[in-house]
Formats: C-alpha cells, structure tokens, sequence
C-alpha cells in the first residue's frame, strides 16, 4: 500500500487515526496504550499484507526469528556466556543478511549464469545485464521493504549484544517495532532504543496531530506535484529506444529531471512518514537535511538518507575501525562501506559502481580535496562540484545496465543535438517547467537561508493562517492527480 494514494489518504488513514483516537476513551493507562498499540500492529500488518498474503507470512516468521535469538543473545550476555552470545549473534545476522541476499541476487546470479552457459562471454554477459530474469530462470519475488526490515533487525540483534539495549520480551513491541507502518517500507531505520520507549509510552496532543498533518501534506506535494510531474518526463527521456538518439541537451534535462524526481519522491515519502507517525503520537528520526546544497560529497552523505548513513556508520565503518586508523586502512574502510551501499541498493552492476563511485571521491575528499574545498573561498565552486558528481552518480543508478550507463554518458558529453531532431521542448509542458522550478528552488536553497525567519514566524496567527491554506490547497490537487491515474511511481520502494 501506498501512502501517495487515494484508498490510503481518503480512507485507510482516517479511519486508523479515528479508532485509534477513540481507543483514547479507556481510562486505564496501560490498557489504553496495550489496546492502541495492538491496533497499530493490526493495521500495520494490514498496509504490509497488501503486496502479498505470503509476503506477510514470512515477514511474520522474520520476526519471531529475531524476537527469539535477541532473547537468547540477552540471556546468553546476562549470564556472561560471552562465546554464546557471540555465535548467537552471529548466526541470527548471518541468516537476516543471507535472507536479504537470497532475494536480491537469487535472479542476478542465476540469470547470468544460465546466460553465461548460453553466451559464454562472462564480461558481456555482465556488461549488458540488466536485472531482468533471462529465459527459464525463476524470478524470486522480492518481499516488500526487506532491504528496511533486515538492516533494521540486524541493528537490533548487534546493539543487544553489545548491551546498547536490553532484549525484548514483549512479542507485541517488538512486532510493532519491526512493522510499524509509518516507517516500514521505505524507512526511515530506525533504531530499538529510539522507538521502543515511544511504544511504551507517547504524547499525543492536537499540536502534534496539527503537525503531522502539516508534514504529511506538504510531503504528499513533493511526491505526487513535483516528483510524479517531473518522473513522467523523466521516463519518456530514459526509456528512449536508443539512447544515442537523444542528443547532449536531451540527456542533460534527463539527468537533472531524475536528481529531481529521486530526492521529491524519497523525501517526499519521509516527509509523509514523519507525519502519519506524527499523528499517532510518534517521533520518527530525519532522513533528508537538504542533501543538495551540500559543499562536498562528505556532506552529501551526512543529509543524504541519513538513516541509512548512520548505519552503515556504527555497523560497519566504525568496527572496521573508523578513521582512527592509518590512512590506507581508512581509505580501505570507505571503499567497503560504499561498495555494501551499492550492494545493498540492487542487484546489478551498476548499483556497485555507484557506490565505489562515491568511495572514490570520498577517499580523495579524504585525501586531498577536502582541505582545499574547506579553504576555497569560492563556495558555489564546491556546490558545482559536489552536483556534478552527484548527478553523474545517478546516471548509474537509474540506468538499467552497464551498456545503458555507458551510452548514456556517451550522450551527455557527446555535445551533439538528437540526430532525429528531437528537442529539449519535446519533453517540457507548463507543468513540467513548474515543478522543476519548484523542485530547484525547494530543495534547499529557499528554506536553508530563511529558516531563523521562519522560526520567528511560524506561531504568528496569520503565517498560520496562510500555512494551512496552502497545506488544503497542495491536498486537494494532490488527490485531483490520484484520482485522475497520473504516474505515481515509487523508487525507493523496490528496495
């Protein structure tokens, strides 16, 4: 289920936001909290059982695995069984990361190899493959948000047994910390510690149900307004038959169509998340500080899904050592934390690239680079630089193969107009050109410089005013587009 959806938005969330508000008539603390919190898990296992009965079912088993190995890991750590709860911590990682990686690359692997017994000619079977399941290989289906769900167990499995938290016996919260719905599928991670006190106990006041609101409204414009308006040009651009039809200028507005559309359509649905949480009581962590305004592609990963970035910080690059180490284990330590990003990100070829690609400029950010873009006193130098890099990154991320990604830079800086005399106004409308004027201005370069100003007006009765205007207006025409069956895609919801 989606949450940029008109069954959702006009029916689903009303009617969970209703009952679970009238469940706020029983007088008894804690059987209030008990009977909401069980509404919650029902409702969440409701929004993940929409992809599938069977996709449930085994989430469901995912998480009686996990509940039972924390509690054994805990036991074995409390009884000082050091070497137990060692192999027990890593047997219960071991199986999520297998998990994960059964179906993200059971198709890769099988379809390159059935094409190698075919083709014979490995690097040109991996040169142009392109995720899709060669002929008689099974696709395995993969389950909805298991890329979320696994890092978000293991993180909980890694912190009980170092005692960040204590294990958790109460099979009700820890299900609903795995499947709570407003942040389930495209995230953001978040951590026991964080959100099993919020189970416990929260606050609920109309001026969080007023912001929730608010952050669910206007993240439902960034998705549907912005990213679905610029996403369908965006598609016809890179969807083209051959890409060496498109000529430099075509290729340019589809790369900057696509840095568009990917960071309105994850933000977007972080925003919507942060606010259904709002609503309900919870505060879900931050996934997007801006990323686009960012000075160096150090900074682009500290606002860049900033979840995932934590993560990958604290279970893996700081036990790997950190950059408390020489520098050539340091440079080793950011290439085998890009390298699992790209890995994590999809089963192809380019997925990998993207990462390394980040840990090339990284390691020479690290290097070098860092120092003299912190002393150039030219700082839309270093933001030029920073998208640059940025963009040429999303090339491989979007692209659907090597062959494809290498094509398509081929065009970018070929300098040549569409030899079939295509133009760039052949994929722009008035709505088209809006959105991403919107999209430019509002992804940092508007709300970074007028933030104190906003906070000096934001309780003011007619900036208030003026607000909740624009929040009915931006739903309204956010539903007019579901309804109608505009495009409506959802990038990061494949992982």
């Amino acid at each position: 289920m989606e949450f940029a959806s008109v069954f959702f938005i006009e029916l689903f969330l009303p009617v969970m936001v209703g009952v679970y508000y009238l469940l706020g008539l029983i007088k008894n603390e804690n059987a209030r909290t008990t009977a909401r919190n069980v509404f919650l898990l029902l409702c969440s296992m409701v929004f993940y059982a929409w992809g599938g009965i069977m996709q449930l079912v085994l989430f469901l088993c995912l998480i009686g695995f996990d509940f039972l190995f924390g509690i054994l890991i805990g036991k074995a750590r409390t009884e000082d069984k050091k070497g137990s709860a060692k192999a027990l911590m890593i047997i219960s990682v071991t199986f999520n990361a297998l998990l994960l990686a059964l179906f993200k690359y059971f198709t890769m692997f099988s379809s390159i190899g059935a094409r190698m017994a075919s083709e014979g000619n490995f690097f040109k079977v991996l040169f142009t493959f392109d995720g899709s399941a060669a002929a008689g290989v099974y696709r395995l289906a993969m389950p909805l948000a298991i890329s979320f769900i696994t890092f978000q167990a293991i993180a909980y499995l890694v912190d009980v047994y170092f005692g960040k938290v204590n294990a958790c016996r109460n099979i009700l919260t820890f299900s609903l910390f795995m499947s709570l719905l407003c942040q389930l599928t495209q995230g953001p991670i978040m951590r026991y510690g964080d959100l099993a006190p919020q189970i416990a106990a929260r606050t609920h006041s109309l001026e969080n149900m007023r912001l929730g609101i608010k952050r669910f409204a206007y993240g439902l414009g960034k998705k549907v307004l912005i990213a679905n308006t610029i996403g369908a040009a965006a598609d016809k651009i890179w969807g083209a038959e051959k890409i060496s039809d498109l000529g430099s200028g075509i290729a340019w507005l589809g790369i900057v169509l696509y840095t568009l559309q990917i960071y309105y359509d994850f933000s977007g649905y972080t925003d919507m998340a942060v606010g259904v949480g709002r609503m309900l009581g919870f505060r879900i962590c931050e996934n997007f500080d801006y990323p686009y305004t960012s000075l160096s592609i150090q900074e682009f990963w500290r606002r860049w899904h900033i979840s995932l970035s934590s993560w990958f910080k604290d279970y893996i690059y700081i036990p790997l050592g950190g950059s408390r180490v020489g520098k050539g284990r340091l440079f080793f330590n950011l290439a085998v934390v890009f390298f699992i990003t790209g890995v994590w990100h999809g089963a192809n070829l380019t997925f990998i690239l993207w990462g390394l690609l980040f840990a090339l400029f990284s390691i020479i950010e690290r290097a070098f680079l860092g120092d003299l873009l912190k002393k150039n006193p030219v700082k839309p130098l270093n933001w030029i630089y920073t998208v640059f890099v940025v963009m040429m990154g999303w090339v491989l991320f979007r692209s659907s193969s090597l062959e494809g990604a290498l094509a398509y830079f081929g065009q970018l800086f070929s300098f040549k107009a569409s030899p079939q005399g295509y133009t760039v106004l052949s994929y722009l409308n008035f709505e088209v050109v809006a959105a991403i004027i919107a999209g430019i201005l509002l992804c940092g370069i508007v709300q970074r410089p007028l933030r104190k100003l906003f906070e000096k007006f934001k309780d003011n009765p007619a900036f208030m005013c003026i607000d909740t205007l624009i929040q009915l207006a931006i739903l309204a025409w956010s539903i007019i587009q579901l309804v109608a069956g505009s495009y409506n895609p959802s990038i990061y919801g494949n992982f």
